[in-house]
Order: C-alpha cells, then sequence, then structure tokens
C-alpha cells in the first residue's frame, strides 16, 4: 500500500527483511554465468541467478522494479567514480541492465552502494530533496517524507577484487519499520443481539513526517545504527489530527479475524508520549451512536520502532463500548507476550 494525502493507498514494500541481489560480470551486453562462476569479457553488470532461498532473503523483485547504483575503486583515478546513481532495472524481474558498459580493472577494489527505490523516483515523487553516497559509503537523505510510503532499503557490496571479477551480493536492508493497525471483535460476541461494532474513521498522528538520514552503509550495519542515522530538524512540524500522518476514512464493520485499517512505513524511533492513533467507532445496530477514543502509544507495551520490522496493533471494540488493545506484536521471527490493555 501507499499513503498519498493521508489516505491509504498501495504502499511500495516488500515484506522481508533482507532482499539479496546478485551483481554477476555482465551489462545489457550478456556474459555467461555457469555454477556462480563469470565466462567472458569482464563487464560490470546486474543479474539474478539462480540460488537457494535463505531466512529472511529473497530474490523476486517484480517486473519494472529499479534501483540506484553507486560505486567506486581504489587506488583511484580520473575513472575510479564507477557508477553515480546509475538506473539499473528489471523488465520481468529476473533480468536486469542499464544504459552504457563499465568494466572490470585489475589491481582497483571496488565498492558497490544501492538505493531502493532510484533516487530519481525519490525526488521527482516529492519524497525526498536529495539523494546519494559519498565515496567512504556514506548514504544521506534529506527531506525523506515518509507518508509517501516508499519502502527504503539500501545495500553495500564493499571490498570487491578486480583481478578476480565475481558475483557480487547486494543484501538489500530496510530502512524504516512497518506499523499496522487492526481493528476486530471478540468471538464471545458473535451472535449478541443489536452489537454491530463498526470502525468510521482511524487518524495516526503525533509523529513527525519527514526526517533526514546519514550513516555508513555496511553488510554489517544494524538497527541501532540505522536508528541513529534518522534525524528530525529543529523546526520540524509534527503532524495532527487535522493533518495526521495517516487516516482511514472508510465506514467498515468488523470481523473477528480483524480488518486492517492504517498500515504505513515509520521512521525507526523511540515511541513518543506525543503519538496517538485515534478511534471513531460504533456498536449499535445502526451505527448511529459514535464514539471516539485517543490512544497514546506510549502507553502500550512497546518502547520502540526499529527498522525492517512489522509491527500489528490489534484492538477489539468491546460490547460494553470500550476499546481493548492486545499487547503490540512484532512480527513472525519476533516472540509477543500476550495480554490486554483497556482503553476507556
Amino acid at each position: 500500500m501507499k499513503m498519498v494525502g493521508g489516505k491509504v493507498k498501495f504502499i511500495r514494500f516488500c515484506r522481508l527483511a533482507v532482499i539479496v541481489l546478485w551483481l554477476p560480470a555482465c551489462t545489457e551486453t550478456s556474459v555467461d554465468i555457469i555454477n556462480g562462476d563469470v565466462t567472458g569479457d569482464a563487464r560490470i553488470g546486474f543479474g539474478t541467478p539462480g540460488m537457494t532461498r535463505a531466512a529472511g532473503v529473497v530474490n523476486d523483485f517484480t517486473a519494472g522494479s529499479a534501483f540506484s547504483v553507486w560505486g567506486w575503486y581504489v587506488p583511484a583515478d580520473a575513472d575510479s567514480e564507477v557508477f553515480r546513481a546509475a538506473t539499473v532495472s528489471t523488465p520481468d524481474g529476473s533480468t536486469w541492465g542499464y544504459e552504457g558498459t563499465r568494466y572490470w580493472k585489475a589491481g582497483r577494489t571496488y565498492s558497490f552502494y544501492a538505493l531502493y527505490p532510484t533516487s530519481g523516483e525519490l525526488t521527482s515523487d516529492g519524497a525526498v530533496v536529495s539523494a546519494g553516497y559519498e565515496a567512504d559509503g556514506t548514504l544521506s537523505l534529506e527531506g525523506f517524507d515518509a507518508t509517501v510510503g516508499y519502502d527504503l532499503m539500501a545495500a553495500s557490496a564493499r571490498d570487491m577484487s578486480g583481478d578476480t571479477p565475481e558475483i557480487v551480493p547486494l543484501g538489500f536492508k530496510h530502512l524504516l519499520a512497518r506499523v499496522e493497525f487492526v481493528g476486530k471483535r471478540s468471538v464471545a460476541t458473535e451472535g449478541l443481539e443489536g452489537f454491530v461494532p463498526r470502525i468510521h474513521s482511524i487518524r495516526l498522528y503525533g509523529m513527525y513526517k519527514s526526517g533526514n538520514f546519514s550513516a555508513k552503509v555496511t553488510d554489517v550495519m544494524d538497527n541501532a545504527e540505522i536508528l541513529a542515522g534518522w534525524s528530525f530538524p529543529d523546526g520540524s512540524l509534527r503532524t495532527t489530527s487535522e493533518h495526521p500522518f495517516a487516516s482511514y476514512d472508510k465506514v467498515q464493520e468488523v470481523t473477528t479475524d480483524g480488518v486492517s485499517t492504517v498500515d504505513v512505513l515509520l521512521f525507526p524511533q523511540n515511541i513518543d508520549r506525543e503519538y496517538c492513533l485515534e478511534v471513531t467507532y460504533s456498536s449499535d445496530e445502526a451505527g448511529h451512536d459514535v464514539r471516539r477514543s485517543e490512544v497514546y502509544l506510549a502507553s502500550l507495551p512497546l518502547a520502540v520502532w526499529e527498522a525492517g520490522k512489522h509491527y500489528r496493533y490489534t484492538f477489539t471494540i468491546s460490547d460494553n463500548d470500550r476499546i481493548l488493545f492486545d499487547t503490540p506484536t512484532v512480527n513472525a521471527w519476533t516472540e509477543a507476550v500476550g495480554g490486554i490493555i483497556i482503553v476507556d
């Protein structure tokens, strides 16, 4: 799904925490890859050869996907900047190409850095003021607007020898956290006469919509480094109920399975006491007795949102006109503690 103008639309995000691409020595001019080895001319290029799927790793970008790549080698000379925000795209999700041709050079050591989606797409869509890498691997993003809904990811492959051209792995890491809010009714209320719980609207606000990022991207970059890389300049404005970070404005009857409402990508951050979920709901049969509840997320047992994790907040509209929050869960590989929080 993608957030546009505070409404829930289709966001461009990948479900798993890491995406691995392989860069065999080829460009749009093909190079043979046999059992993982490069044959033919030592042209630098991009492809997705078959590989074993590992936990948390995927290699299935969709047709039309693209990322930007930067690359340098040392010792430096006049041509040591090999790539600068070059767009690498795939027409079918498996073959990759870019304009021009670059070659490996013997006696040089290469480092490659990538940003998904492309820097051009981010700037043209108003998601960022500027985006780019320095030769030391520092990624800088100025004025990234998280409400646009991009799944921002970065990757690096460092210290590759030009003497032995080989497949170059780029392990993409999410730079944002996915946060979802689900409304439901309890199984015990099924068949209860006159009880028809409905959501009328949702507002998520209190957090900043835009921020800056600066950090060195390495294959061992952890969530603490990503968290520290995000900052919010002095004078940044917080979102409000009138101008929320995200909203859900559909009158929707909830079920025991739950209804996903707001599903967004947010900055990794400590959860501030001003972060609020405002729920407007009803439980009478006609849906006329509309009530509103404000839930401050810091009151729930979760203190931080980390990059690459999926946080799911589930609330129940009870038959005594209260909102009951389950303990937030953190995606499939993190164990969550049970319990219910009651919001009057």
